[in-house]
């Protein structure tokens, strides 16, 4: 990233997990190992890549590679992953079947994937017709907060469908199915009763704040393979995507290389501004942010946030006065 940015765009993909959910993993996984998946005709192995799966995989970034990261690699310290982008780094990690496919056949150059184990589901529909009509109910919000002639009843629809959008992120986070933590605090001097395996995560002098992992509970609603699936999916398509009724394809991929300057969930942050299509429909799009430059680029999370709200702002009092 140079040290100054002649301008910042921000675009983000408007309601991006609901495009992810056509499809689903259902039953209980066969297990692929190496020689299985090698064992395999051409058309068996992209069959299974393209279905409900994860894999686990020896990943070679390749020669002359000058974009950004496609798959994640696990990380030490606070960040859970980081995304190689050294041309000839090699790695092992697990990924989703979009993912994998995606370094397979990346509009660039195509990585090479080893595949060393796996779990393959029978696809299935298991969230189709509740995403759908969670989908239908945020439109018809959508809408009624464009078009309605009382500014309140826009507002009020525009929160309906924020609330709708959070059942569909947050129920399908639900699916996974986290470790229980437990958090606890004791007086300085009784460290001792500090249970083993404990983190200390704060003290204010007086008391000594401790957290502890409490492993999984039975919980039969769980389904940690439809919230790796709709992730997947949304990750691949951060990077690429075709948008089929207008023949286009769109992501950090299609951006120059050293455009990209940072993502946040479903969210591009790039010096580039392409011409996109948007027609608010899940996972197009939105150009929500425009900052033009010379600046400084950020280096932290918080000064890209606050880049964000300036450049969100900036935006705002364009399309305000181009009407």
């Amino acid at each position: 990233m140079p040290e100054k940015l002649p301008q910042l765009v921000e675009f983000d993909r408007t309601f991006a997990y609901a495009k992810h959910t056509w499809a689903s993993g259902v039953g209980a996984p066969r297990r692929i190992t190496a020689a299985a998946f090698a064992a395999k005709s051409e058309k068996e192995q992209t069959n299974a890549l393209f279905a409900p799966s994860h894999w686990q995989i020896r990943v070679t970034v390749p020669e002359g590679w000058d974009h950004v990261g496609i798959l994640p690699a696990p990380a030490t310290g606070d960040r859970a992953w980081y995304y190689p982008a050294e041309p000839g780094q090699t790695f092992t990690t697990w990924a989703g079947g979009a993912e994998v496919n995606l370094a397979l056949r990346n509009p660039i150059t195509p990585w090479r994937i080893e595949i060393l184990d796996g779990l393959l589901w029978e696809s299935g529909t298991p969230l189709r017709d509740w995403s759908t009509k969670l989908k239908d109910a945020w439109a018809s919000l959508q809408a009624l907060a464009a078009n309605h002639g009382d500014q309140r009843q826009r507002l009020a629809a525009h929160l309906a469908s924020r609330a709708v959008r959070s059942i569909l992120l947050y129920g399908i986070g639900a699916f996974a199915q986290r470790p229980r933590i437990t958090t606890r605090s004791v007086p300085v001097g009784c460290e001792h009763e500090i249970p083993a395996g404990a983190q200390i995560i704060g003290s204010d002098g007086e008391t000594i704040t401790w957290q502890r992992s409490a492993g999984f509970s039975r919980d039969p609603y769980a389904h940690p393979e439809w919230a790796a699936g709709v992730w997947s999916g949304a990750r691949a398509a951060l990077l690429s995507t075709k948008m089929r009724e207008d023949d286009t394809f769109v992501g950090a991929l299609h951006l120059p290389p050293d455009s990209v300057v940072a993502f946040r969930t479903d969210a591009i942050y790039t010096t580039h501004d392409p011409a996109w299509p948007y027609h608010g429909q899940p996972g197009d799009y939105l150009k929500k942010g425009h900052l033009p430059g010379p600046f400084t680029g950020p280096r932290t999370e918080e000064e890209l946030l606050s880049l964000q709200s300036l450049g969100r702002a900036h935006l705002a009092e364009e399309q305000e006065g181009g009407q």
